[in-house]
């Protein structure tokens, strides 16, 4: 059964929507983002598993509630499977800044695999969020789904948005599947890189047949998990082979929200990032070309080389802090101050 996101499907919504909106950002980068800490697995301990030690630590949501940050980061603890769980540990924001982690750092894991749709490789990549009375936390769940559920072999798996939504005591409340309206799991689509915005509205990534990734908005009903009024948002540019969000939306007080996106740069397949500006319902407001790209041996080589990542992105005294993975193996603390982010935007209405 065909999505619609509406009354087009989304392919030829976006098919339409690649012919008329590149061009918008250049193939430059101006990194203006200072690093600040760099925390790896060697340098934490797991308290509440039976292996204490990661052999990856990575990809990390943040929140900042307070002058306390709680991190969100993704472990995994052998590559035969690759399989991922997500952590917690939290500490002070001047502490994250400086990096002068007292080590090793006790990280708990909150976020492990229980349900067939994350029973393969778990639980990728949390987008996180305070939501008043608990966490909510979008991520990749990796397992069986669509015609992925014909067979146990642990080589056949889907990706899939879901939801996690844990108390203020990090238990689990609940979790499950984002679905998109008009489909069902027979016409599964991977779907990742989510944020909520403002009420319903929301950001994620479906990855279409024959169409390179790019940026959407939409609305979740979040007692239903249903995602729909699906419009695209930010396109791949020619010198990109896709583009997908890299982080939480930040609220700037306005009624508008700053968001990381991620493209990788044909040039040198690196994962390079940048910053939209959104308003309220996900639409394109501007945009920066790239501002934070991998440097150095720390940022260059790693399990992914040239790669950082999303997760985590909040304000603190006007300076604002990425939360990312460095290489698939490390989390790395980088912040730029918030004026000369707005500077770099160019107003696209």
């Amino acid at each position: 059964m065909a999505a619609s996101g509406g009354s087009e499907p989304l392919g030829a919504k976006a098919e339409r929507f690649l012919r008329q909106a590149r061009g918008v950002r250049r193939p430059h980068t101006d990194d203006i983002f200072v690093r600040r800490a760099y925390l790896g697995p060697d340098e934490v301990r797991v308290e509440n598993y039976l292996r204490p030690r990661p052999i990856a630590f990575f990809n990390p949501g943040a929140v900042l509630r307070g002058d306390v940050v709680h991190v969100f980061p993704r472990l995994i603890f052998e590559y035969y499977s690759y399989a991922s769980a997500v952590g917690h540990f939290e500490v002070p924001v001047q502490v994250l800044l400086s990096g002068r982690f007292s080590r090793p750092v006790p990280v708990d894991i909150v976020l492990y695999p229980t349900e067939r749709f994350d029973a393969v490789r778990g639980c990728e990549d949390a987008r996180a969020h305070w939501m008043g009375d608990g966490y909510a936390l979008f991520y990749t769940a990796v397992g069986k789904l669509g015609e992925a559920w014909k067979t146990d072999s642990k080589d056949v798996f889907t990706a899939a948005l879901a939801l996690a939504e844990l108390g203020e005591d990090l238990r689990l409340r609940r979790k499950g599947l984002i679905r998109i309206e008009g489909r069902d799991e027979e016409a599964h689509i991977p779907v990742k890189n989510a944020t909520f915005l403002d009420g319903e509205a929301f950001l994620l990534r479906p990855s279409l047949p024959g169409i390179p990734d790019t940026c959407w908005r939409g609305r979740l009903d979040r007692a239903t998990l249903e995602a729909r009024d699906l419009e695209p948002v930010l396109a791949p540019e020619p010198f990109e082979y896709k583009v997908g969000w890299s982080t939480n939306a930040v609220a700037l007080g306005d009624g508008t929200f700053l968001v990381g996106y991620h493209g990788i740069f044909k040039e040198d397949l690196s994962y390079r990032h940048g910053l939209a500006h959104l308003d309220g319902q996900g639409a394109l407001l501007g945009v920066s070309d790239y501002l934070l790209a991998p440097q150095g041996l720390n940022e260059c080589y790693g399990d992914r080389p040239l790669t950082l990542y999303g997760n985590g992105l909040f304000i603190y005294n006007d300076e604002l802090v990425w939360v990312g993975g460095v290489g698939d193996y490390a989390i790395g603390v980088f912040s730029a101050p918030l004026e000369a982010v707005m500077a770099r935007i160019r107003p696209l209405v």
